[in-house]
């Protein structure tokens, strides 16, 4: 038999043991070559599979159906392991659910196969953030920033994380670039203004808040953070005149109104002051803060009864965690009680 096979075949034709071999070849041949096909082809379905799957997750994903957007993932990745997109939105979904480990592995999962995909160190980092990791995230956001260095949520992200260690001077110098990259982007002027009010620059803060409102002038917690930052400054006034435009565009701001008050009580304007207590209490009837500031300005007024009756009711919201506030509420219990003998 030559190499061929077709001599051999030739010689031994009529010797039905021989053949049997040939023909057993013959047909694992004709087995693999159709097993090849069907291989393939299961593949090329699994993408299909993966890929309508995945889309129906994104679909659930816009109206926070997250249940069914993790089943239509988990659909998605057993027909196709390496379907990373699918990995990185699980990863995200259990990110929210607070389960950490499962959401790091399957950002992992989503690195390991597109490892030079920057949106993965970036969500990976994010997710890291949320649980309190401050140095592991910002590695992400580092990582991220080797394959896109002008991406400007990556940078604030960073920055975000420079901040929370302390490093205020490189965060800003990094936010000062992101907003002249896109300087009409107020969220840029907003983001680098929480960092400046962070380090303690008011001032600078308060610029970085002005921007914010030159580009969207009814941006409400803009006006809701200048005034702090006027109130920390001990600029009453300009504090109350910011908080006024704060509630104009968002009447529901109880943080306005009640820091409104605090402002106005600073000011000597005790009976403004506690009209604003009274309409945060209105909202937010069981806050035992609101309560005591609320006793503090009818203490000041010399409704003494009133007082006490508020210092009680905000003693019966406290929980067990709010010491220090008990020990405030206590004090000035005290003077009211002294001022009614």
């Amino acid at each position: 038999m030559d190499k061929t096979g077709n001599a051999g075949d030739l010689k031994e034709k009529t010797s039905s043991e021989k053949a049997i071999p040939h023909r057993l070849r013959y047909v694992r041949s004709s087995m693999g070559f159709f097993d090849r096909i069907k291989k393939t082809g299961t593949a090329e379905d699994a993408e299909v599979i993966s890929a309508r799957k995945y889309s129906e997750a994104l679909s659930y994903l816009q109206y926070n159906r997250y249940s069914d957007a993790l089943w239509c993932l988990d659909e998605a990745l057993a027909a196709d392991p390496s379907n990373a997109p699918a990995w990185n939105d699980k990863g995200r979904i259990l990110s929210q659910q607070g389960k950490r480990e499962e959401a790091i592995a399957c950002y992992d999962k989503a690195i390991e196969l597109r490892p030079k995909t920057a949106v993965y160190y970036h969500n990976k980092g994010d997710a890291l953030a949320a649980f309190g990791e401050t140095n592991a995230a910002d590695m992400c956001f580092v990582e991220a920033l080797q394959y896109e260095p002008d991406n400007v949520v990556y940078l604030t992200s960073h920055a975000r994380m420079l901040a929370e260690v302390g490093n205020f001077k490189e965060a800003d110098e990094i936010m000062t670039r992101v907003c002249n990259m896109e300087p009409r982007a107020p969220e840029h002027w907003f983001n680098r203004a929480t960092i400046l009010y962070s380090a303690g620059k008011l001032e600078d803060a308060i610029a970085c808040y002005s921007a914010v409102l030159e580009i969207a002038p009814g941006h409400a917690v803009s006006y809701f953070n200048c005034g702090n930052a006027f109130r920390d400054l001990g600029k009453y006034e300009e504090a109350v005149a910011r908080y006024d435009r704060a509630l104009k565009y968002d009447r529901t701001m109880t943080g306005a109104m009640n820091n409104k008050g605090l402002a106005l009580s600073c000011l000597g304007k005790h009976l403004e002051a506690h009209d604003c207590f009274r309409r945060v209490l209105i909202a937010l009837p069981t806050a035992p803060d609101i309560w005591y500031n609320k006793g503090y300005e009818l203490l000041q007024l010399g409704e003494i009864n009133d007082a006490v009756e508020a210092f009680n009711t905000a003693l019966s919201y406290c929980s067990n965690d709010d010491t220090e506030l008990k020990v405030r509420i206590n004090i000035e219990k005290e003077k009211a009680l002294k001022q009614k003998i």
